[in-house]
């Protein structure tokens, strides 16, 4: 009779990993630098917009894209996102586009390599995603990897609603861009992470204490409003940095630099603190208050760290 919860609960594990996370990625200030300034000494100096060259060429010239992260998923985030795209134009009617263009069984505009580039409020990095792909008959870019908190992660990235990005020439300073304005747009990005963050499981349950290092138990239940510390892994890098395998240093504390939340009943409470667990490495202390008015009974409680959910645990609440 044990066998089939067995089974029950590794295929439902096993969805739950494979499950996509979403990030909603706004960007601002989206300008293409077109490639058509032929004298090195023209190359990013002018103050002002300048219109693209009429001589450039229509295809195997090459652009390149910046833009401001300023949100995922509705809430204020910084960051870069950078594109670099080469013309090659495949179309299997040439005729129907200026001489020039490729001919090809399929229609491809380009070729472009991107990545989204994210850092904590203090301009430190945290993580990054790296895309490739082409803007043809088949919408969107492969995500072929990322870096600190999305190391190894893969996916896809596709734009949704109007995309605006303002095209100038090569000509004109990239570091007047944000006085000169740009375009904005709205990128979703369907994660597969190499690794989640979890809440660390014990012969007791989870691994969530009070501030006296007892542990939540059913004889000791959580409070409306107490704050409460819990073991994770997953959590991602940290400040300052501790190389794969090290263990995490005593005070100063490794700080861990990517968004870090604690979810009650799905109610974000931000956390207090999340360092790495001296001594250890790859384990995480996180403080964070349940929040007030958490009903009585069994609250679930998930970690996410940068903006990646891990599965939801149980703790009683009285």
């Amino acid at each position: 009779m044990k066998q089939p919860t067995i089974c029950a609960f590794l295929l439902a594990a096993a969805a739950w990993a494979q499950e996509p996370v979403t990030l909603q990625v706004d960007v601002e200030n989206q300008v293409r630098y077109a490639g058509d300034v032929t004298d090195p000494s023209r190359v990013a100096q002018s103050p002002t917009p300048v219109p693209v060259s009429p001589n450039r060429a229509v295809n195997f010239g090459n652009s390149t894209v910046f833009g401001d992260i300023i949100a995922v998923n509705g809430n204020p985030a910084k960051g870069a996102w950078a594109y670099v795209e080469h013309n090659i134009r495949l179309t299997p009617n040439p005729a129907a586009v200026p001489p020039g263009a490729a001919i090809s069984d399929t229609m491809l505009t380009n070729l472009c390599v991107q990545s989204l580039e994210f850092v904590d409020p203090n301009g430190v990095s945290f993580g990054s995603i790296f895309g490739m792909g082409g803007v043809g008959s088949v919408k969107g870019w492969a995500i072929v990897g990322g870096a600190g908190a999305f190391a190894g992660a893969k996916g896809t990235m596709y734009a949704t609603g109007a995309i605006t990005i303002r095209t100038t020439s090569q000509a004109e300073d990239p570091s007047m861009r944000r006085i000169n304005g740009g375009g904005r747009g709205t990128y979703v990005i369907q994660l597969y992470p190499m690794f989640r963050p979890e809440v660390l499981i014990g012969a007791s349950g989870p691994v969530i204490i009070h501030d006296d290092y007892s542990q939540v138990t059913s004889a000791k239940p959580a409070r409306s409003g107490e704050v409460l510390i819990l073991y994770a892994k997953g959590l991602g890098p940290t400040t300052p940095s501790v190389n794969l395998g090290d263990l995490y240093p005593g005070a100063p504390f490794a700080v861990v630099n990517s968004p870090v939340e604690v979810l009650v009943n799905g109610k974000a409470a931000s956390a207090i603190s999340q360092i790495g667990l001296p001594g250890t490495s790859d384990i995480y202390h996180v403080a964070f208050r349940v929040p007030e008015g958490t009903a009585a009974g069994t609250a679930t409680v998930q970690i996410s760290a940068a903006w990646v959910k891990g599965s939801a645990v149980g703790i009683p609440v009285r």
